[in-house]
């Protein structure tokens, strides 16, 4: 099973700074130290953590000697890794239902029912649905690939130059601004199918009549599956977009290209 992308990136960053905040504590508990090497070295930890808080004003300095083309195609080929990698990690059996930072929940409008069927020893019905729901997105995420890369390709990059100098999910956030009404259209009847294949609207079916045969609280629900499974996958893939973005900004073990390596260096 194919790990979360980016586990332990942001880990990784706070590393340095646990290591000079104990060190500091350390210094402060015990003044009886002879810490005069003690605090040598705190400063010496600062002043390099200092040096990595100037990257931007660095970065400023590298995107002035970088070609607007390939800051575009360097922030393009990482959304396009980024997107390959989503869908290899979302696409894979139990992609959704079995890592709970993706696992889609039951529809919000959906849970109160859900508590009564298990009150009623009917909660098979809510965890078949729930199920189901998470194996559509699961099933619609390999076939979305192309729909993410041509919106990708056809992105205009007239800012790359702010986006290359931004957040670490800059350029992720900028192609979900942008792309979002688009993908949800392409994707919806993507996500209407699988929902009819796996079974989920079957289920669902299932779950409303059961929750109206309820004495007094029943009643027929009515929720848009196909709008809430297209929302939710989409958030999802573009989590662990921007967990890749940020891991080719920090890691460079994660920039496999050329252009990556020039660009996010």
């Amino acid at each position: 099973m194919p790990e979360m992308p980016c586990y332990g990136v942001q880990k990784e960053l706070l590393m340095p700074y646990r290591r000079y905040l104990v060190l500091w504590i350390a210094v402060i508990a015990m003044p009886g130290l002879a810490f005069a090497g003690w605090m040598d070295d705190a400063v010496s930890g600062l002043n390099s953590l200092r040096q990595n808080g100037q990257s931007n004003h660095s970065a400023s300095s590298k995107v002035d000697m970088l070609a607007n083309g390939d800051i575009a195609k360097g922030l393009k080929q990482a959304l396009h890794k980024g997107a390959r990698i989503s869908v290899d990690y979302l696409g894979h059996t139990g992609g959704f239902w079995k890592h709970s930072e993706a696992r889609i929940p039951l529809p919000k409008s959906l849970r109160t029912a859900a508590g009564l069927l298990k009150q009623a020893g009917l909660g098979s019905y809510a965890e078949q649905l729930h199920q189901r729901i998470n194996l559509s997105a699961e099933k619609a995420v390999p076939l979305a690939k192309p729909v993410f890369y041509d919106a990708i390709h056809a992105m205009s990059f007239s800012d790359a130059r702010r986006i290359l100098q931004g957040p670490d999910d800059a350029a992720t956030r900028y192609f979900e601004r942008k792309t979002s009404p688009q993908l949800t259209k392409a994707f919806s009847p993507i996500v209407h199918k699988e929902l009819n294949h796996s079974g989920a609207v079957k289920s669902y079916r299932a779950f409303s009549s059961q929750y109206a045969s309820l004495p007094l609280v029943g009643g027929y629900l009515n929720d848009d599956l196909d709008g809430y499974v297209t929302r939710q996958a989409l958030a999802a893939m573009f989590t662990v977009l921007a967990c890749e973005e940020a891991k080719i900004r920090h890691d460079p073990v994660a920039r496999t290209t050329q252009l990556l390596r020039r660009v996010f260096r």
